[in-house]
């Protein structure tokens, strides 16, 4: 039995008015104003003086009317707190019908006095209502499997077996009904569907609808940017489009298809500027694109040069390490990523947070929103350009924007080069876009006057110098033992991959042979490694020798042609470049499986595209335009930021990355 509750009984959290609902009296009509503003007045007077007598003499009100009003308004509501001055609305529930009467027996109980009786059965029947629940909201026990998304019809029929099962009888509620109570199950569904709108919309409409119901909870969160680069996300995308490569086949040239880029852009929370980004020739996005997003996002950008003579940079675009000299080689203090098995490699979640010194956000698992700026700004370049294009794949697979993009493409020839310089155009215009969150202004604007203006609460953090013991972004360190031997005339080296790395002081170093040597490998260029005694001292630059030594590869690159030189796949002669026989081969293959589905996407030449951008090489490469690399030393970011009498005449380019072909590492 529910409390009677009296002015003095209350609890003093119940009794103050201040925290109860409030009501619009204007929205009232004028004889509904005049009893609700009465009651209020009453009820105001009682929880003051508790002189009831007197107060239903002043009013006009029975002291019951009054008593009864006044528990209407401390009744919780489903929200857990108090009905307060709404409860005084005329016809307003505050509470759920409760059926006193016992439940209609024989046919007459189809021909009415059923109000409130499907609630009545379900309560009489929780076992019944468990089930029935279960079916709604697909909770399944053990050997269960639910519908997809099952229909009320269904429901009403388990619903009747369910009452057969429990030994309800065709004279006993809700079978002695025309309908069984199909209509109350249907009301039953929708009331718990609405009750319960996270876990129902999760199992009725899917994961994706779900997500959305993060968002828009009324709720301020707290920011966790202040300033730029306080917090920047970063988070793989595949573009919404497709592109091609342009390979010479025995008929001529043609168009192949490749399977979508991946672009991993570096977006600042604050500034929503995108300070870097990565694209990825591949199926799967790997832990060195991320690394080198990074690596980008601290590196000197240069615009590059664009093969349409339409496409153009807008006025003032750019990225901010173009622009802003000073936020060359700066670091962040909070990584934000999300839970994708990428982002929990060593490479991310130990090397590039000890080089940074930087926290790593993961966010809760399937919270898309918790990185709200990344997931806009990504939309937005999709917006902006991606989606735009004949090739495009559209934002799902009911969009009517797309049109067999794979033929597109190829009949257009959609060049994948062209779909780099379109990212750069796209990302670069978009720092330069006024932007409504930030006033109307762009990203870049804002950014300059932190770095230009100058603010307390904008301190980019530059890098700790790098040491032997800790690799450098896109390094990895590894142990390696000199080889050689005297008596036979063999100079020392090490080995890397099966192919021997040497300089002119360690090949006529001989007492080094049986030693160890700390080796850093940048894995997006083979060619030459950076070698150091294991007491930490520098021995210098190794170089690999042969052809491995001539063209830039990658770790991945090499791997894969020694996979195929050992399954005779590939057959590199005697002083003739591997990885122009490794380009070539490729390039065979892309042309047979074009031969045989010239409208589809091709795995070998997305793997074509993958080492020509990579190594620099032309798709269809000749072997005499080859030129000798110079061993390049492995820079710290530390070594390429500008020093204060420097940033005023000149922007330094970064030695990292090599504008304008923004390499990838791939593993």
């Amino acid at each position: 039995m529910k409390q009677r509750w009296t002015a003095r009984t209350l609890p003093p959290d119940l009794a103050d008015t201040s925290r109860w609902r409030l009501v619009d009296s204007d929205a009232l009509d004028d004889k509904q104003k005049e009893r609700f503003l009465n009651f209020q007045a009453a009820i105001t007077a009682y929880l003051e003086t508790g002189k009831i007598s007197a107060i239903s003499e002043e009013r006009g009100i029975s002291k019951n009317n009054i008593v009864r009003q006044l528990n209407r308004c401390v009744t919780l509501a489903a929200d857990g707190k108090p009905y307060g001055w709404s409860a005084l609305i005329s016809q307003l529930r505050t509470g759920e019908y409760e059926r006193k009467a016992k439940l209609p027996l024989g046919r007459q109980g189809s021909r009415g006095n059923r109000a409130g009786a499907f609630r009545a059965f379900i309560a009489l029947h929780p076992e019944i209502k468990r089930k029935i629940d279960n079916l709604i909201f697909k909770r399944s026990g053990k050997g269960e499997v639910h519908e997809a998304r099952i229909a009320i019809k269904n429901i009403h029929a388990a619903f009747v077996s369910y009452c057969e099962d429990a030994g309800i009888t065709g004279n006993q509620y809700p079978l002695n009904s025309k309908s069984c109570g199909k209509r109350s199950i249907a009301r039953y569904v929708n009331d718990a569907l609405m009750s319960s709108s996270e876990e129902a919309c999760r199992t009725r409409f899917g994961a994706i609808a779900r997500s959305h119901m993060n968002v828009g909870r009324g709720r301020q969160s707290s920011a966790m940017a202040h300033a730029p680069f306080d917090v920047v996300g970063i988070d793989p995308h595949k573009l919404d489009c497709i592109g091609t490569v342009r390979i010479t086949g025995p008929k001529g040239p043609q168009h192949v298809a490749i399977e979508r880029l991946w672009i991993v852009p570096a977006v600042d929370d604050h500034s929503r500027a995108i300070l870097g980004y990565s694209v990825g020739i591949r199926t799967e996005c790997s832990a060195a694109i991320i690394e080198h997003c990074i690596i980008s996002a601290m590196s000197a950008w240069k615009p590059r040069e664009l093969k349409i003579p339409k496409m153009v940079y807008a006025p003032g675009a750019g990225l901010p390490s173009g622009k802003f000299p000073e936020l060359i080689g700066r670091a962040w203090a909070m990584m934000m990523v999300d839970n994708a098995a990428v982002h929990y490699s060593s490479a991310i979640a130990e090397r590039a947070r000890r080089r940074l010194g930087c926290a790593v956000n993961y966010g809760p698992i399937g919270h898309w929103e918790h990185r709200p700026s990344l997931e806009r700004v990504m939309r937005t370049l999709e917006g902006y350009g991606f989606q735009r294009l004949p090739s495009t794949t559209g934002n799902s697979p009911t969009d009517p924007t797309k049109d067999d993009p794979v033929r597109n493409a190829v009949v257009l020839g959609i060049d994948w080069e062209i779909l780099l310089d379109m990212i750069d155009v796209i990302i670069a215009n978009y720092n330069a876009t006024p932007n409504e969150a930030l006033g109307n202004r762009s990203p870049l604007s804002l950014l300059h006057d932190y770095v230009e203006k100058g603010s307390f609460d904008f301190l980019p953090r530059r890098l700790p110098p790098v040491v032997a013991t800790i690799a450098e972004l896109g390094v990895t360190i590894e142990t390696k033992t000199v080889r050689g031997n005297l008596k036979q005339g063999r100079r020392p080296y090490v080995e890397i991959d099966r192919v021997r790395y040497t300089s002119p002081l360690l090949s006529s170093t001989f007492n080094l042979v049986g030693k160890k040597l700390r080796v850093h490998i940048r894995e997006s260029n083979m060619c030459s490694v950076h070698a150091y005694h294991e007491s930490g001292e520098e021995l210098g630059i190794l170089q690999a020798q042969g052809a491995w030594g001539r063209t830039i590869h990658t770790r991945e690159m090499r791997k894969q042609i020694n996979a195929l030189r050992d399954s005779f796949e590939l057959v590199v002669g005697y002083q003739e470049n591997p990885i122009v026989a490794f380009l070539n081969y490729l390039g065979s293959a892309t042309h047979k499986e074009a031969e045989k589905k010239p409208m589809q996407v091709s795995r070998s030449a997305t793997k074509l595209v993958q080492a020509a951008h990579e190594s620099g090489m032309p798709v269809v490469p000749e072997s005499c335009n080859e030129v000798p690399l110079a061993p390049q030393q492995i820079q710290p970011i530390l070594s390429i930021i500008p020093s204060q009498s420097d940033q005023s005449k000149t922007r330094t380019l970064s030695v990292l990355v090599k504008p304008p072909l923004w390499k990838t590492v791939i593993r």
